[in-house]
């Protein structure tokens, strides 16, 4: 820890405080203090390979220039000179993370600092790691050994598939996406919306990609009726244009069919045990016929008006390209 120390403040600091993060699959999380040097975040990795944090710090520097606050890299070691494992140094964000048990204004929140996140502009020397495959090129379908191929299962694999088939012949428009943008990804402080955290995903792609995910992750853990209050409140906010959406959920869906089990360790940690294998199951796959049933619904060329007199979403011909009716 000492050698970290050294080289990030200089010689002669000292580590004062260290406090484990919660989160976190691939690596370990710690919030230090350092004397001089303030409060830092230290993430190590769990392989010998640093390529993962290296491209971690070339995001978190483009990062930098979104309007939302996001960590500053100060240092990464990739070579494992500090810890015998590759590791990276940044900034604290105010606030913590924290994921609300009922639905309020942190899901405009949400909603808003997407739409700016979506909303920077794409040099033309864009760095390298943003242009990794996005979800909709590099999704592979879960192995039958993985997740058992239901009908509904059968049907969600189908829609991805064909949304990759679309993509890669007639690509959406790029914007920066955040790739695993979510409620617990973010930090909290004084009930609003602090910062944004983990940007180790980050890449650029359609916009719809990160919409979808982040509410199909609502789905799972408050119900669809939030999911869709959170992508409304995205084009309320000002965000792109939502092509494809439904497909979208559709992949994400599979993929949190596939993972789920893993997470509930996660939430168990942040307190909120009523959130069990069962239950994430069960509001994925009612929130999956609703998706597939939109899918299949024929619908106007106007604007079609939900069940509250708003227009939550609306058709041309019969491709749905704004958030559906999920309430």
């Amino acid at each position: 820890m000492e050698r970290m120390a050294t080289a990030v403040t200089g010689s002669g600091a000292r580590v004062v405080s260290v406090r484990r993060l919660t989160g976190g699959v691939d690596a370990s999380t710690h919030a230090v203090r350092l004397e001089p040097g303030g409060w830092v975040v230290l993430k190590r990795s769990w392989t010998t390979s640093g390529r993962s944090l290296a491209e971690e710090f070339e995001r978190l520097r483009f990062a930098e220039r979104l309007g939302v606050p996001t960590p500053v890299p100060i240092a990464v070691d990739v070579g494992g000179e500090w810890f015998d494992r590759p590791a990276l140094v940044m900034s604290r964000l105010p606030g913590r993370s924290a994921v609300h048990r009922e639905p309020g204004r942190w899901v405009e929140d949400l909603a808003e600092a997407l739409a700016a996140i979506h909303d920077v502009a794409l040099p033309a020397d864009l760095p390298v790691v943003l242009r990794a495959p996005h979800a909709g090129l590099a999704w592979r379908p879960p192995e039958p050994a993985k997740l058992r191929r239901t009908d509904r299962v059968e049907r969600l694999v189908a829609v991805g598939l064909q949304l990759q088939h679309d993509l890669a012949t007639d690509p959406a428009k790029d914007v920066l996406l955040h790739h695993d943008f979510h409620h617990g990804n973010v930090t909290w402080r004084a009930a609003r919306l602090a910062g944004v955290l983990d940007w180790s995903e980050a890449r650029i792609g359609p916009a719809a990609s990160d919409v979808a995910y982040c509410s199909v992750d609502l789905a799972m853990t408050h119900g669809a009726t939030t999911a869709h209050h959170f992508a409304r409140a995205y084009q309320a906010a000002g965000g792109q244009e939502l092509d494809d959406l439904p497909r979208w959920q559709a992949l994400w869906i599979t993929n949190d069919m596939r993972w789920v089990g893993y997470w509930v360790t996660g939430f168990r940690e942040a307190g909120l045990d009523d959130l069990t294998l069962p239950v994430l199951r069960r509001r994925l796959r009612a929130f999956a016929d609703n998706v597939l049933a939109s899918l299949t619904r024929p619908g106007p060329t106007a604007p079609t008006t939900g069940r509250d007199g708003n227009a939550p979403y609306r058709r041309v011909g019969d491709r749905p390209i704004c958030p559906l009716d999920l309430s």
